[in-house]
C-alpha cells in the first residue's frame, strides 16, 4: 500500500500531462491541420497550426513560418482576408524566403484593392521562386 501511495502522485502527474503533450505536438497538429482544411474544416485547421504557432520557441523558424502561411490560408478560405494577410506578414518575417507566403499575401492585398502593397510582394515572390502563383497585373 505504501508504494502505491508513493506512485500515486507520479500516475496522476502523467495522466494530466499526457493530454497536454498530445496536443504540443508539431507533427501530429500539422497533419491534423493539412487534413482539416483538405476536407474543409478551417476552423479545426485554424487551431492545429495555431497550436503549432503557440509552441514557436521549440519549432524550426522555416515550420514555423510555414504554420503561419498555413493558417492564413485558412483565414483566407473564411475571407477573413484581414487576418490572413496577418499571418502571411509573420510568415515572411519569420522567414524571408518563404515565396508561397508572399505570393499569398499580394492575392489577398488584391482582394482588398490594395494594388500597390500586391504589386510589391508579388515582385518579391517571384525574386525567390519564379514560379510561385501571384496575380496578375494589367
Amino acid at each position: 500500500m505504501g508504494t502505491l501511495l508513493r506512485f500515486a502522485p507520479l500516475a496522476l502527474a502523467l495522466t494530466l500531462a499526457l493530454p497536454a503533450l498530445a496536443l504540443a505536438d508539431p507533427t501530429l497538429d500539422y497533419r491534423d491541420g493539412v487534413a482539416a482544411a483538405t476536407k474543409g474544416d478551417m476552423d479545426t485547421a485554424i487551431a492545429a497550426f495555431t497550436r503549432i504557432i503557440d509552441a514557436g520557441a521549440g519549432i524550426d523558424p522555416k515550420n514555423l513560418a510555414s504554420a503561419y502561411n498555413l493558417r492564413g490560408m485558412c483565414h483566407d478560405a473564411k475571407n477573413e482576408t484581414e487576418a490572413a494577410i496577418a499571418d502571411y506578414t509573420k510568415a515572411v518575417e519569420t522567414d524571408s524566403k518563404l515565396a508561397e507566403a508572399f505570393g499569398n499575401r499580394a492575392m489577398a492585398y488584391m482582394k482588398l484593392g490594395q494594388v500597390d502593397k500586391a504589386k510589391a510582394d508579388a515582385t518579391s515572390a517571384k525574386r525567390i521562386d519564379r514560379k510561385v502563383k501571384v496575380p496578375t497585373f494589367e
